[in-house]
Protein backbone atom coordinates (compact mmCIF):
# COMPACT_ATOMS: atom_id res chain seq x y z
CA UNK A 1 0.00 0.00 0.00
CA UNK A 2 2.89 2.28 0.89
CA UNK A 3 4.26 1.88 -2.60
CA UNK A 4 0.87 2.42 -4.60
CA UNK A 5 0.77 5.98 -2.89
CA UNK A 6 4.15 7.22 -3.15
CA UNK A 7 3.50 6.28 -7.04
CA UNK A 8 -0.01 7.75 -7.31
CA UNK A 9 -0.21 11.13 -5.20
CA UNK A 10 1.38 13.18 -7.80
CA UNK A 11 -1.43 11.65 -10.52
CA UNK A 12 -4.56 12.70 -8.57
CA UNK A 13 -7.11 14.15 -10.69
CA UNK A 14 -5.42 13.51 -13.54
CA UNK A 15 -7.40 12.69 -17.24
CA UNK A 16 -6.89 11.93 -20.88
CA UNK A 17 -3.36 13.84 -21.94
CA UNK A 18 -2.25 13.09 -25.29
CA UNK A 19 0.67 10.82 -25.79
CA UNK A 20 3.85 12.53 -25.73
CA UNK A 21 6.49 12.06 -28.56
CA UNK A 22 10.02 11.87 -28.39
CA UNK A 23 12.35 10.90 -31.59
CA UNK A 24 16.55 11.37 -31.58
CA UNK A 25 17.31 12.88 -34.79
CA UNK A 26 21.22 12.60 -34.80
CA UNK A 27 23.18 9.19 -34.70
CA UNK A 28 26.18 11.33 -34.12
CA UNK A 29 27.30 12.25 -30.59
CA UNK A 30 25.21 15.38 -30.68
CA UNK A 31 22.00 15.48 -31.14
CA UNK A 32 18.32 16.72 -30.06
CA UNK A 33 15.34 15.20 -28.87
CA UNK A 34 11.84 16.62 -29.48
CA UNK A 35 9.05 15.97 -26.73
CA UNK A 36 5.47 17.34 -26.64
CA UNK A 37 2.95 17.39 -23.56
CA UNK A 38 -0.53 18.58 -23.20
CA UNK A 39 -0.94 21.62 -20.86
CA UNK A 40 -3.18 22.70 -18.32
CA UNK A 41 -4.89 26.33 -19.41
CA UNK A 42 -4.42 27.63 -15.77
CA UNK A 43 -2.98 26.65 -12.39
CA UNK A 44 -3.11 24.67 -10.72
CA UNK A 45 -1.67 21.87 -13.25
CA UNK A 46 -3.58 18.91 -13.20
CA UNK A 47 -1.95 16.96 -16.55
CA UNK A 48 1.67 15.26 -15.63
CA UNK A 49 4.35 12.88 -17.30
CA UNK A 50 7.53 11.82 -16.04
CA UNK A 51 10.55 12.57 -18.34
CA UNK A 52 13.79 12.45 -18.16
CA UNK A 53 16.77 14.00 -19.91
CA UNK A 54 18.12 12.09 -22.84
CA UNK A 55 21.27 14.37 -23.88
CA UNK A 56 23.88 16.19 -21.68
CA UNK A 57 23.56 19.66 -21.88
CA UNK A 58 26.52 22.14 -21.62
CA UNK A 59 25.70 21.60 -18.12
CA UNK A 60 22.84 19.93 -16.89
CA UNK A 61 21.11 22.44 -15.19
CA UNK A 62 17.55 22.68 -15.73
CA UNK A 63 17.79 26.55 -16.93
CA UNK A 64 20.16 25.04 -19.92
CA UNK A 65 18.41 22.19 -20.95
CA UNK A 66 15.16 22.80 -20.30
CA UNK A 67 13.63 26.66 -21.02
CA UNK A 68 10.42 27.38 -21.79
CA UNK A 69 8.52 29.71 -23.61
CA UNK A 70 6.98 32.45 -21.34
CA UNK A 71 3.79 31.14 -21.85
CA UNK A 72 4.28 28.71 -19.65
CA UNK A 73 4.23 29.87 -16.51
CA UNK A 74 3.48 28.41 -13.42
CA UNK A 75 4.64 24.38 -14.94
CA UNK A 76 6.29 23.00 -12.02
CA UNK A 77 8.39 19.63 -12.11
CA UNK A 78 8.99 17.39 -9.06
CA UNK A 79 11.78 15.04 -8.53
CA UNK A 80 11.80 11.83 -6.21
CA UNK A 81 13.82 11.64 -3.11
CA UNK A 82 15.33 7.94 -3.00
CA UNK A 83 16.46 8.90 0.80
CA UNK A 84 12.92 10.10 1.94
CA UNK A 85 11.31 7.77 -0.55
CA UNK A 86 9.21 10.77 -1.27
CA UNK A 87 8.96 13.74 -3.68
CA UNK A 88 11.08 16.97 -3.16
CA UNK A 89 9.77 20.72 -3.29
CA UNK A 90 8.15 21.71 -7.04
CA UNK A 91 10.70 23.21 -8.83
CA UNK A 92 8.96 26.25 -10.63
CA UNK A 93 8.78 27.82 -14.06
CA UNK A 94 8.56 32.15 -13.64
CA UNK A 95 8.23 34.02 -16.61
CA UNK A 96 11.09 36.38 -16.87
CA UNK A 97 13.22 34.51 -14.06
CA UNK A 98 13.53 30.92 -15.02
CA UNK A 99 13.34 27.91 -13.06
CA UNK A 100 12.91 28.44 -9.55
CA UNK A 101 14.01 26.37 -6.62
CA UNK A 102 12.31 27.06 -3.54
CA UNK A 103 14.56 24.91 -1.41
CA UNK A 104 17.76 26.89 -2.56
CA UNK A 105 18.73 30.56 -0.61
CA UNK A 106 18.87 31.97 -4.20
CA UNK A 107 16.21 29.78 -6.32
CA UNK A 108 18.73 28.12 -8.08
CA UNK A 109 17.44 25.22 -10.16
CA UNK A 110 19.02 22.11 -10.08
CA UNK A 111 20.79 19.76 -12.14
CA UNK A 112 18.76 16.83 -13.74
CA UNK A 113 21.60 14.48 -15.13
CA UNK A 114 20.39 11.77 -17.76
CA UNK A 115 19.53 8.49 -16.09
CA UNK A 116 16.81 10.39 -13.53
CA UNK A 117 13.37 10.52 -13.90
CA UNK A 118 10.92 13.08 -12.98
CA UNK A 119 7.49 14.69 -13.11
CA UNK A 120 6.89 17.79 -15.35
CA UNK A 121 3.24 19.75 -14.92
CA UNK A 122 2.74 22.22 -18.11
CA UNK A 123 0.80 25.08 -17.34
CA UNK A 124 -0.15 26.83 -21.19
CA UNK A 125 -2.33 27.88 -23.60
CA UNK A 126 -1.61 24.97 -25.79
CA UNK A 127 0.69 21.33 -25.85
CA UNK A 128 3.88 22.36 -24.45
CA UNK A 129 6.83 21.77 -27.05
CA UNK A 130 10.64 21.07 -25.41
CA UNK A 131 13.49 20.32 -27.35
CA UNK A 132 16.46 18.90 -25.13
CA UNK A 133 19.93 19.48 -27.36
CA UNK A 134 23.28 18.05 -26.56
CA UNK A 135 25.70 15.33 -26.45
CA UNK A 136 24.61 11.22 -26.69
CA UNK A 137 26.07 10.06 -23.72
CA UNK A 138 28.76 7.15 -24.52
CA UNK A 139 31.09 4.92 -23.15
CA UNK A 140 31.03 3.19 -19.99
CA UNK A 141 27.69 4.61 -18.24
CA UNK A 142 26.62 3.80 -14.59
CA UNK A 143 23.32 5.04 -13.10
CA UNK A 144 22.84 4.24 -9.32
CA UNK A 145 19.66 2.15 -8.37
CA UNK A 146 17.62 2.34 -4.76
CA UNK A 147 18.17 0.37 -2.09
CA UNK A 148 16.71 -3.02 -1.71
CA UNK A 149 13.31 -2.21 -1.13
CA UNK A 150 13.25 0.94 -2.06
CA UNK A 151 12.05 3.45 -4.86
CA UNK A 152 13.35 5.13 -7.31
CA UNK A 153 12.93 7.40 -10.36
CA UNK A 154 15.11 6.69 -13.36
CA UNK A 155 15.51 6.49 -16.96
CA UNK A 156 17.47 5.12 -19.53
CA UNK A 157 20.97 7.30 -19.62
CA UNK A 158 21.13 5.80 -23.66
CA UNK A 159 18.67 7.67 -25.78
CA UNK A 160 17.19 4.62 -27.21
CA UNK A 161 13.68 3.54 -27.33
CA UNK A 162 13.52 -0.48 -26.53
CA UNK A 163 12.22 -3.01 -24.12
CA UNK A 164 13.56 -2.52 -20.60
CA UNK A 165 15.20 -6.27 -20.71
CA UNK A 166 18.13 -7.49 -18.53
CA UNK A 167 21.64 -7.83 -18.71
CA UNK A 168 21.22 -10.90 -20.81
CA UNK A 169 19.28 -8.94 -23.95
CA UNK A 170 21.71 -6.80 -25.53
CA UNK A 171 18.53 -5.27 -27.82
CA UNK A 172 17.11 -4.12 -24.61
CA UNK A 173 18.26 -1.56 -22.57
CA UNK A 174 19.66 -4.27 -20.35
CA UNK A 175 18.72 -2.98 -17.40
CA UNK A 176 20.02 -4.97 -14.10
CA UNK A 177 17.39 -6.85 -12.93
CA UNK A 178 17.00 -9.60 -9.90
CA UNK A 179 14.49 -11.57 -8.87
CA UNK A 180 11.38 -9.38 -7.54
CA UNK A 181 12.34 -6.24 -9.17
CA UNK A 182 9.23 -4.06 -9.90
CA UNK A 183 8.80 -2.08 -12.62
CA UNK A 184 5.55 1.01 -12.99
CA UNK A 185 5.86 2.84 -16.39
CA UNK A 186 3.15 5.91 -16.45
CA UNK A 187 0.51 6.17 -19.07
CA UNK A 188 0.77 9.88 -20.03
CA UNK A 189 -2.43 9.38 -22.75
CA UNK A 190 -4.51 7.86 -20.13
CA UNK A 191 -2.75 9.57 -16.95
CA UNK A 192 -2.36 5.93 -15.09
CA UNK A 193 0.45 3.48 -14.56
CA UNK A 194 0.27 0.84 -17.45
CA UNK A 195 0.77 -1.70 -15.26
CA UNK A 196 3.50 -3.07 -12.83
CA UNK A 197 5.73 -5.61 -14.38
CA UNK A 198 7.92 -8.26 -11.48
CA UNK A 199 10.96 -9.65 -12.82
CA UNK A 200 11.02 -13.90 -12.44
CA UNK A 201 14.54 -15.38 -12.91
CA UNK A 202 14.60 -17.57 -15.83
CA UNK A 203 12.11 -16.17 -17.36
CA UNK A 204 12.22 -12.16 -17.93
CA UNK A 205 9.36 -9.92 -16.86
CA UNK A 206 6.03 -10.41 -15.84
CA UNK A 207 3.18 -8.49 -16.08
CA UNK A 208 0.80 -8.48 -13.23
CA UNK A 209 -2.54 -7.16 -14.88
CA UNK A 210 -2.84 -8.04 -18.43
CA UNK A 211 -0.38 -5.79 -20.01
CA UNK A 212 2.39 -8.25 -21.31
CA UNK A 213 5.08 -7.60 -23.38
CA UNK A 214 6.62 -10.30 -22.93
CA UNK A 215 9.55 -11.40 -21.20
CA UNK A 216 11.93 -8.27 -22.26
CA UNK A 217 9.07 -6.17 -20.53
CA UNK A 218 7.96 -2.84 -21.05
CA UNK A 219 9.35 -0.62 -24.29
CA UNK A 220 10.64 2.35 -22.44
CA UNK A 221 10.44 5.57 -25.20
CA UNK A 222 13.30 8.21 -25.57
CA UNK A 223 12.79 10.50 -22.70
CA UNK A 224 10.84 8.71 -20.43
CA UNK A 225 11.02 8.28 -17.36
CA UNK A 226 9.77 4.63 -14.54
CA UNK A 227 9.73 3.94 -11.36
CA UNK A 228 11.92 1.25 -9.89
CA UNK A 229 11.24 -0.88 -6.59
CA UNK A 230 14.38 -3.29 -6.05
CA UNK A 231 13.77 -6.57 -4.60
CA UNK A 232 14.17 -6.79 -0.99
CA UNK A 233 16.80 -9.28 -1.36
CA UNK A 234 18.35 -7.40 -3.78
CA UNK A 235 22.73 -6.76 -4.33
CA UNK A 236 22.70 -4.41 -7.59
CA UNK A 237 23.54 -0.86 -6.75
CA UNK A 238 24.15 0.22 -10.16
CA UNK A 239 22.26 0.03 -13.94
CA UNK A 240 25.57 -0.52 -16.50
CA UNK A 241 26.06 -0.12 -20.07
CA UNK A 242 28.49 0.62 -22.19
CA UNK A 243 27.08 2.27 -25.04
CA UNK A 244 29.10 4.08 -28.20
CA UNK A 245 27.21 5.78 -31.24
CA UNK A 246 29.76 4.67 -33.96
Amino acid sequence: MRTKTLLLTAAVGMVGMTTSFAQVYSVNAVGYVNLTLRSTPAAPATLGTIIASPLNGTNNNLNTILPLPDAYDGTTIYRFNVVSQNYLDGVLWVTGFGWYNPADPNGTPPDINPGEGFWIFPVGPSPLNVTFVGDVPQGHLVNSLPPAGKLSLLGSIVPQSAAIGDTATPTSLQFNAEESDTVYVFNSATQLYKDQYDYVGGYGWFSQNGDDPGPAGPTIPVATGFFVKKAATATQTSWVRDFSVN
